[in-house]
Order: structure tokens, then sequence, then C-alpha cells
């Protein structure tokens, strides 16, 4: 004999207070329903489980006979309900993630990401690619969980925080073969009074681009942007009009010729850039942002080791 499970389970329901109005409450649908269902049962099974008075009701002996199997179903349903629950709960899980697009082509980035995406594979990861401004107005508006960019793209603003920094990149100057930058082994800020060093054109992350930029301007050098932010175009400017600019590398390196151009490293390595991942100073804890974190904690301690040039090469 096959009858509906549903039958069961509300019998399971009643059974446990003895008390319809209550089975009704429990299982979210009104008394007569759970009547109905009862009557339903016992019309199937041919058997009376249940007797009702104005005053109580009261399991009969079959009734009692019936009730493990009944709850024995009631707990089945409950488990693969809980069962399906956490696993919706799990494929439904996001992380938002707004990026600066000129970190792009840092091979870091796309390791943090690869490596999240193989510790969680069930998490929904959405990236959206756009300017600091814009990333980091929607962060603060809850539309993004993190940001990735440099941890100068915040300045000293309170309502951000930096989770973690990633990677670290180091600038040495790049000048002209017949410049006397290019005979020094090593090359003081001061070096650049002067001098047209040619820059992003810094449309993507302002703030990070002055706070970069800075020291050079306060030495006296001429900023001239670039039409893109693009590193070649930039290299490729600075060699067409014999101007500098500055080279970025994963660690400092010595002074090295390049064509017709000399990269010169920069005295006590006063200008670095570090991807980092922002959080907003405020928002909830957010155990997704913690592993994206950890991740990329571990991306810069392995960055960092002695001789080490990036686990990225």
């Amino acid at each position: 004999m096959v009858f509906d499970p549903r039958l069961a389970l509300t019998f399971a329901a009643v059974a446990e207070d003895l008390n319809f109005t209550r089975a009704a409450e429990r299982l979210g649908v009104a008394q007569p329903w759970v009547s109905e269902q009862i009557r339903r049962l016992e019309e199937r099974l041919k058997r009376r489980l249940l007797v009702r008075t104005s005053r109580r009701t009261e399991l009969t002996a079959d009734g009692l006979a019936f009730l493990p199997y009944a709850q024995a179903m009631a707990r089945a349903n409950e488990a693969a309900q809980r069962w399906a629950g956490e696993l919706r709960a799990g494929r439904q899980e996001s992380l938002r993630i707004g990026a600066v697009d000129f970190v792009t082509e840092y091979p870091e980035r796309t390791e943090l990401i690869d490596r999240f995406m193989h510790a969680r594979p069930q998490v929904d990861l959405q990236i959206h690619n756009g300017t600091a401004e814009e990333v980091l107005r929607r962060l603060l508006a809850g539309d993004f969980d993190a940001v990735l960019a440099f941890d100068t793209s915040i300045g000293d603003d309170p309502a951000f925080r930096v989770g973690t920094r990633v990677c670290r990149r180091y600038a040495a100057l790049m000048a002209p073969r017949e410049d006397p930058i290019a005979a020094l082994s090593v090359a003081p800020l001061s070096a650049v009074d002067r001098h047209v060093v040619v820059t992003s054109p810094g449309r993507s992350d302002p703030v990070a681009l002055r706070a970069t930029y800075g020291a050079l301007t306060a030495n006296g050098a001429e900023l001239f942007p670039a039409p893109e932010p693009n590193r070649r175009t930039i290299e490729n400017l600075a060699r067409a009009r014999r101007w500098c600019c500055l080279k970025w590398t994963v660690e400092p390196e010595p002074r090295q010729e390049v064509g017709d151009m000399v990269c010169v490293p920069i005295e006590g390595n006063p200008l670095t850039l570090q991807l980092a991942v922002l959080r907003a100073a405020q928002a909830p804890r957010n155990s997704l942002v913690d592993q994206l974190v950890k991740i990329g904690a571990g991306l810069y301690a392995e960055s960092m080791e002695p001789g080490l040039k990036s686990p990225l090469g």
C-alpha cells in the first residue's frame, strides 16, 4: 500500500502534543486541513489512530503502534530539508569584489583569485573592474564585499582599512643613456630635478598616483602623463622623447641597460606600490572576505621571502 507521506508527517505533528490547533500552527496550515489529513490517513490505513473529544485527543492502540514509523518519517523529512537548505546556502554564497582596472596586469591578482576559487569552488565569485573612485564608493555602499587596489588608493580615509597587502613593486628610474642619471649605480631622488618623468595618466587611481609621484615633484621633476596606463606605452614615450620614467620590478634590481635606456635603482627604494585587499571599516564580519585576506597574506609572505622574486615569476 502506498500513501502520501505528508499524511504521516501531519499525524506525527498532532501526536507530539495531542493537539490539532498546535499542530496546525507548527505546520503553518489551517486546523481543518490537519483534521482532513488525519481522516485521509485513517481511511487509507483502515485503522482508527486518534480519539478526539471536546476535551482532549488521545492515541488509540493502533495510533501508538503507527507513531514510531510516522516519527521516523518526520525526522527523515527534517534531515532532508536541512541538507537541501545547506546545499542551497552553499551554492548561493557569493563574494563580490571590486577591482581597479589598472591592476588586472598583476599576476598576483590572478593567483589570488585562482587560489580562492580552488579553496571555495561553490562560491559565486563576482568581479567588477572600474576606477578606484567607483569601486571604493560602491564598497562603502555595500555593493562590494572587498576591493583590490593599491594600499595608497584610500589615502588617509578612515572609512577604509587594509585587509592585507598581496604583493609589492619597486620603482627604478629609467633614463636615456646620455642622461647623467644613467651613469649612476644608485640614484638619489634629487637626481630627477629639472627632469621630465613620463607617468601613467592616473585616470583609474589619481589618489595612488599622487602618493607615488609626489616625491618626484617634491624633488623638482615635471610629470608628463602618457596617453594610456600601459607600461610599454609609458616606456616607449619616454624613449622617443628622451625623457625619464619609472620601471616597476618585483624586487629591487641593480643598474642595467635596456636598449638605449638605463634602469637605475633609487636610493633607499622610497617608491613602492602594494596591491592590497581593502575593506570598509564599518562592514560586518564576512568569512569569505576573511578567507580572501588570508590567501592574500600568504601570497605577500611568499613574495617577501629573501631572494625570492615572486611565486608567479
